[in-house]
């Protein structure tokens, strides 16, 4: 399996769907944050259309890290995977930066990007755990739901889910429980792509996936970028500069 580079068509266009379901909640996010429309983003069937998204987007990532894994020979393993780690992290931080410059008091502290370069960094003292990542991950996905979410009086506890008074967030991913997700997306990994197994779940044949979600799913990470100032720019077009 080692320095394989096949791609699975079933991945890309999941995470695609991820990918246009992100557009299409910032879109009205937008509209409702900085055009002041009366669209309940936080709450409601909106809020779980953008949970869904992100756990089923870190599930893909979970899936992915392992495949990776299992593709790099063991003694670059590490490297590779801190590396990108890394890479994703700096990401988060330059989406931090830009955040901070156009909403200041909601600038992303710990968003996405933050949590899966954190998770590329654990990702090594995990592989071990194998499939009983589902189980840690469940772990972590109970104690987020139960534990965090609270509001304690230091700030260096918001990356594990404790919110600090005050605190606001436009993208807020913490370690609990999303950490979780990435887990259980590892242990599904571990599973289903096993040559054998992966073979019989496309033994139907080469499905006919639409050629928009395997786009985006190939390009997920430069489309993260990029989808923002574009919906900006095109709202800034036909609705003028928000209040």
């Amino acid at each position: 399996m080692y320095g394989k580079n096949e791609r699975y068509r079933e991945l890309d266009a999941l995470r695609g769907v991820a990918v246009l379901c992100m557009m299409t909640y910032h879109f009205f996010f937008d509209l409702a944050y900085f055009y002041g429309y009366d669209i309940s983003v936080y709450t409601g069937a909106w809020k779980l259309f953008a949970r869904g998204t992100g756990a089923l987007f870190l599930l893909v990532v979970g899936i992915c890290a392992v495949i990776s894994w299992e593709r790099t020979m063991p003694k670059e393993r590490i490297i590779k995977t801190l590396k990108r780690g890394m890479i994703i992290f700096s990401g988060g931080m330059i989406i931090s930066a830009v955040t901070w410059m156009i909403a200041p008091h909601a600038f992303v502290k710990f968003g996405i990007l933050h949590l899966i370069g954190i998770s590329a960094l654990f990702q090594p003292m995990f592989s071990v755990f194998k499939k009983w990542n589902a189980v840690i991950g469940l772990l972590f996905v109970t104690l987020g739901i139960v534990f965090t979410r609270k509001t304690v009086e230091s700030w260096l506890l918001f990356p594990f889910g404790l919110e600090y008074p005050g605190m606001q967030s436009l993208d807020y991913y913490p370690l609990f429980p999303w950490f979780g997700v990435i887990l259980i997306g590892m242990a599904l990994g571990q599973w289903l792509y096993q040559p054998l197994r992966h073979r019989i779940l496309t033994a139907p044949g080469s499905l006919a996936y639409p050629s928009l979600l395997l786009w985006c799913g190939r390009r997920a990470l430069f489309l993260y970028f990029l989808h923002q100032p574009m919906i900006l720019l095109f709202l800034r077009f036909f609705l003028g500069f928000s209040n």
